[in-house]
């Protein structure tokens, strides 16, 4: 069953079409307005998302769906009832995107969001996205992502996240670290190379201060998350 995510502030109209989208067997999560749409989305993990452009809300719907690009290339059907040619223009420069004007017919959002999820279908895999606090991890991408900011890592501070947020707030040994990072037999050759890659690493994620990076003689390394 496919998942959409509908944010439309418009209530009598939203809950019409989640109505109508549910009656097809898609699985809808309808929000009325803006506010904590990206954490309804991290938790839902939704296959397409539509969003009004005119929200009720600090961010738009074109800034929403900026922030979901960051992380992901999943379709997008954006909705309005402003009659600008600007909004036509900047929906469908954001790739993987679709547009309808209101006063829509049902039958052409799903017309639309049909072929959208088929193209998708084709084109993309779902990526695998790591949340840390308020940080997404995107490993296939090598990048951390912080809000608006997109952070690309090398290759060495890419690996050595990835084997610490397997295991949150669990300490992993300094040796276990370099010996699977870096594949060598005698860890202290490599010990300052770790040492710069965990200075980057705390440097990149001192945004969120919910998260820390701890290092401990003795006991390893650990992403520490306060709750």
């Amino acid at each position: 069953m496919k998942r959409i995510l509908l944010v439309e502030d418009d209530v009598n109209l939203g809950t019409t079409l989640a109505g109508a989208l549910e009656t097809l067997d898609y699985e809808v999560r309808y929000l009325s307005h803006g506010e904590g749409v990206m954490d309804k989305y991290h938790d839902f993990k939704p296959d397409l998302v539509i969003l009004d452009i005119m929200l009720n809300s600090v961010l738009d719907g074109f800034e929403i769906a900026r922030l979901i690009r960051l992380e992901n290339d999943l379709p997008i059907l954006f909705t309005t009832s402003r009659d600008g040619n600007e909004d036509f223009r900047v929906g469908l420069s954001i790739e993987n995107s679709d547009y309808v004007r209101k006063p829509y017919k049902l039958m052409e959002v799903m017309m639309r969001l049909a072929k959208l999820l088929s193209l998708n279908e084709k084109t993309t895999k779902r990526t695998e996205i790591i949340s840390i606090g308020h940080f997404r991890f995107i490993p296939e991408e090598q990048s951390l992502v912080y809000e608006f900011d997109k952070i690309h890592l090398n290759n060495y501070e890419s690996a050595v996240l990835a084997l610490l947020s397997k295991s949150i707030d669990e300490f992993i040994s300094r040796e276990d670290i370099i010996k699977s990072v870096w594949n060598v037999k005698d860890p202290k050759i490599k010990d300052s190379s770790l040492n710069n890659v965990l200075t980057r690493l705390r440097k990149y994620m001192n945004q969120d201060n919910n998260v820390n990076l701890e290092s401990k003689i003795g006991l390893g390394v650990k992403i520490a998350i306060r709750k």
